[in-house]
């Protein structure tokens, strides 16, 4: 059987910036085991929207708004490390990002949800940047678009941004092998059992390996791996839908949040929310749903060819927040699961892989702590 320190099952984005800051933080002491089944569905990493953002995240939940302030934070000086030392451009356009309203209520509510994570995040001095901008503004923000007519304003900020997600998803792994790290793609695990020595056996489709620690980040795979050990994943699936245009002049420079151009000409249009289980296939109502939002928003997106769309299976909790935990009555076994990993990618290699050492700092030992899979079992 093979021996090995830490063991990380699931390649996604949230795995492998978790794997990476593993080999980061031990120098390349530790032997660290990315496992990436490869499966053709459920692909979140390889099928999301590519922001970048901590903007309107946690207006229920304080804790997760500073997380995700604190990871977009990061994002720059973590994209070009990632670009450094790897050679991916992850084509991180740091350009700010607004989330539009429709008439005045809408944009009462989101000034609303300004005011409040703000205050969160302003109790512990941490900076909150974002404003809100009425209908000049926001058509300002946008110079080459025209605004529909029912654009009340937005929320902005220039201080978050957006990514190719899978050139991220290159860079990362790319980063965590140049790091010492070790890769097994195309690889699944059957089963993790614990040991009288105090390690673990973990099963997969290349053979055994014993580890001394286990992180287990495999979105829905969790809950078959961790189930006969005693912890259920609270976690369900959500499809989300994208639909993509054929190339054009770059005229949107600033994302928004159901509407953003890559630097390829391309626009993408999504924010659906569908449950529909493991079925990540797409439908007529979601796309005309998609599109009527975003014609609203940009009337001359109705001129364009649309010439593909596919939908991915979102890991949600209850509150929305993510799942960092160890399970229950085993030391040195943990969970990850959730679905902003684009967005929270910085702080798995800074915040989250020291926790799993055993090293965090104060700061994130104590956020951390608000996101065990317990908060959902009282």
């Amino acid at each position: 059987m093979n021996s090995i320190d830490i063991m990380v099952i699931g390649g996604g984005i949230s795995g492998a910036a978790t794997a990476l800051g593993l080999t980061q933080h031990t120098n390349g002491s530790t032997k660290v085991m990315l496992l990436d089944e490869h499966l053709p569905s459920q692909r979140l990493s390889r099928g999301n929207f590519g922001l970048t953002w901590f903007m309107c995240k946690g207006a229920d939940n304080p804790t997760y708004a500073v997380w995700c302030r604190m990871a977009t934070r990061q994002w720059p000086d973590f994209a070009r490390e990632l670009e450094n030392q790897t050679g991916y451009a992850v084509e991180l356009e740091w350009n700010g990002g607004a989330v539009h309203a429709f008439g005045d209520d809408e944009w009462a509510s989101l000034a609303k949800s300004v005011e409040s994570i703000g205050e969160a995040c302003k109790k512990i001095d941490l900076d909150y940047p974002v404003k809100m901008l009425d209908r000049r503004q926001t058509q300002e923000l946008v110079p080459d678009m025209t605004l529909g007519e029912e654009v009340s304003g937005a929320m902005y900020t220039s201080e978050q941004g957006h990514i190719n997600p899978l050139k991220l998803l290159a860079a990362v792994r790319a980063a965590y092998i140049k790091n010492g790290g070790h890769f097994q793609g195309g690889t699944a695990a059957s089963g993790i059992t614990p040991l009288k020595n105090g390690r673990y056996k973990v099963e997969t489709s290349a053979g055994d390996y014993e580890c001394a620690k286990v992180v287990v980040a495999a979105g829905h795979g969790c809950a078959r791996l961790l189930q006969p050990l005693g912890e259920i994943p609270t976690i369900y699936p959500q499809r989300g839908q994208i639909m993509v245009t054929d190339r054009r002049p770059r005229r949107l420079t600033v994302p928004f949040l159901s509407v953003r151009q890559t630097p390829d000409g391309t626009y993408l249009i999504g924010l659906s929310t569908e449950n529909t289980a493991m079925d990540t296939g797409v439908t007529p109502q979601a796309m005309k749903n998609q599109a009527s939002n975003a014609i609203r928003l940009f009337p001359e997106l109705a001129k364009l060819n649309w010439v593909r769309a596919w939908g991915a299976i979102r890991a949600m909790t209850p509150d929305g927040a993510p799942i960092y935990s160890q399970v229950g009555g085993h030391e040195n076994l943990y969970m990850i699961a959730q679905h902003s990993g684009v967005s929270l990618a910085p702080l798995m290699a800074s915040n989250v892989a020291p926790w799993i050492l055993d090293t965090p700092s104060a700061e994130g030992q104590e956020l951390i702590t608000h996101f065990s899979n317990g908060r959902f079992h009282v």
